[in-house]
């Protein structure tokens, strides 16, 4: 598009220099079609201190996205620096990202969080590589299947279904749920910052009863895998018989408290900016949505200025955990708010911005899902 404008003021230029006419702009139709593949991300190995390897006692991966190839370039290896805290989970979590990859990185502090390490006591000085793979979306392997599947919310289409569970449960006319029972999440137990699923295939015989049901992909929560197969078995339905039905169940994280925040006395600012109505625009806060998905919680402390019109400005972070990211988001929201009008500037500034998990907000979907894929 940048091309054809350029061509087009030259055209609107041309006349004046001379008088031939400029050629006419040919655009040839782009006839390849898009290649969509996936993004996955492995971890590496990490190291503390002089090189001292950390084993994972629990890891989480950044979940799978999809990639259109061709609109951007894939993005490289990131080796984020961080500190290990004495339950063997990762704070202080920094990284060199460029702007233009943050779109495929933003899951990468979050699961690095989720994870837990082998230590005794603290570490500090660790580092951890994440190096990314591309695969195509109709080769992709069936755990990596269930898990992108999942980080769609089960929105995934009609192939994948069908190399998930082959079979012609799928086909119109769809068959019709009777009777839908679900899982007792009473007995399932969350995860710290990771979710569970569960793909539960199974056929329905001519009196609509649920036959032959198995386990197809699984997070790895026994709990999680008996119930969904025991909500299956239950079902009832109309319009068999039919062989390669799935049903999809997920369950929400548990929630990770941020680390200890500093007492305010360790950070005093300017007394005069303690103004008891002092918003014309309040800070709105806006949970990093990585982050709000794993249930991960977070504050920053920030130094700030303000100007007489109330536009606030020069913000530095002072601290911020469990990642530079958590940084950036409450720098965000404290930009887009405004002060009351003052007759004079404040300077040197300082507010906390806390992200917290409400009981009801844990992760951006329900805690349980289910899907009749069509």
């Amino acid at each position: 598009m940048l091309a054809r404008f350029a061509v087009l003021g030259l055209a609107l230029a041309g006349p004046a220099l001379a008088d031939v006419p400029p050629p006419a702009l040919v655009m040839a139709p782009d006839a390849s079609p898009v290649e969509r593949e996936v993004l996955h991300w492995e971890a590496g190995p990490v190291t503390c201190g002089e090189g001292v390897a950390a084993s994972p006692v629990e890891a989480s991966l950044p979940y799978p996205q999809l990639f259109i190839a061709g609109r951007t370039s894939a993005p490289a290896s990131v080796t984020l620096r961080f500190a290990i805290d004495a339950e063997g989970r990762p704070f202080d979590i920094t990284g060199e990202i460029e702007p233009r990859a943050r779109l495929y990185t933003r899951d990468l502090m979050p699961a690095l969080r989720a994870s837990r390490f082998a230590t005794d006591g603290t570490a500090s000085g660790c580092s951890i590589t994440y190096n990314p793979t591309l695969q195509p979306y109709a080769e992709l392997p069936r755990d990596i299947l269930g898990r992108f599947g999942v980080a769609q919310r089960a929105r995934i289409e009609r192939d994948a279904w069908d190399r998930i569970a082959p079979g012609n449960c799928r086909e119109r006319p769809r068959i019709a749920p009777l009777l839908r029972a679900y899982p007792d999440w009473r007995k399932i137990e969350r995860r710290a910052g990771e979710w569970g699923w569960t793909y539960v295939g199974y056929d329905i015989d001519a009196d609509g009863n649920p036959v032959n049901i198995a386990t197809l992909i699984s997070s790895g929560d026994a709990g999680l895998d008996a119930e969904g197969r025991a909500a299956a078995e239950q079902g009832r339905f109309a319009g068999g018989p039919r062989i390669g039905c799935v049903q999809v169940w997920w369950r929400g994280p548990e929630t990770i408290p941020a680390p200890t925040i500093p007492p305010k006395e360790d950070t005093k600012g300017n007394p005069a900016c303690d103004i008891d109505d002092r918003w014309a625009k309040e800070p709105r806060l806006t949970y990093p949505r990585p982050y709000q998905n794993r249930a991960i919680e977070g504050w920053a402390i920030l130094r700030f200025d303000v100007a007489p019109w109330g536009e606030i400005g020069s913000i530095e972070v002072l601290d911020a955990q469990p990642s530079s990211e958590i940084g950036d988001a409450a720098s965000a929201v404290l930009r887009a708010a405004r002060f009351k009008p003052q007759e004079a500037g404040l300077s040197g500034c300082i507010d906390r911005v806390i992200f917290r998990i409400r009981s009801d907000e844990a992760g951006d979907k329900p805690d349980d899902g289910t899907g009749e894929p069509g």
